[in-house]
C-alpha cells in the first residue's frame, strides 16, 4: 500500500485555512472601500492583495513537491520539518508585509521561503535520481 501524504495533508490544512484568512482581510477591506478590482489606490488594500497573493505564489509548488517527497520517502520528521518550516516562514512574512519595509519577519519570510524551497527541490532531484 502507498504511504499517505500525512504530514503533506497537515501543511496543506494548516495553508489552507491560513490563506482563507487572508482571503477575508482582503474581502473586508475591499468592502470598506467599495472596490471590487485592484486596490483603488489604497496603499492598506494594495498590501493585503500582496499578502494574500504572495502565499498563493508559493503555496501550490511547494506543497505539490512536499508531497512528492513524502511519496517517495515516506514520512520523515524531515518532511514534517519542511511543512512547518514552511508554515512558519509564510506567517513570518505575511507579518512583515503588514509591517512594511524591510524587517526581519519579511526578511526570514522571503529567505525562508527560498531556502525551503530550493532545499525541497535538491532533495526531490536526489529522490528521482535514487529512484531511476
Amino acid at each position: 500500500m502507498a504511504h499517505l501524504p500525512l504530514y503533506t495533508a497537515l501543511t496543506a490544512a494548516i495553508i489552507m485555512m491560513f490563506q482563507m484568512g487572508l482571503m477575508m482581510t482582503v474581502g473586508l477591506r475591499r468592502g470598506k472601500y467599495e472596490q471590487s478590482l485592484g486596490d483603488g489606490g489604497h496603499d492598506d488594500l494594495l498590501m493585503l492583495i500582496r499578502r494574500h497573493g504572495n502565499l498563493t505564489e508559493n503555496a501550490p509548488i511547494f506543497i505539490t513537491v512536499l508531497a512528492l517527497l513524502e511519496m517517495m520517502s515516506g514520512g520523515s520528521m524531515l518532511i514534517l520539518s519542511l511543512g512547518l518550516g514552511f508554515v512558519g516562514v509564510r506567517i513570518a512574512h505575511a507579518v512583515g508585509l503588514t509591517l512594511g519595509g524591510p524587517n526581519p519577519f519579511r526578511i526570514v519570510g522571503a529567505f525562508g521561503t527560498l531556502l525551503l524551497g530550493f532545499g525541497s527541490a535538491v532533495y526531490l532531484l536526489y529522490n528521482v535520481t535514487q529512484a531511476l
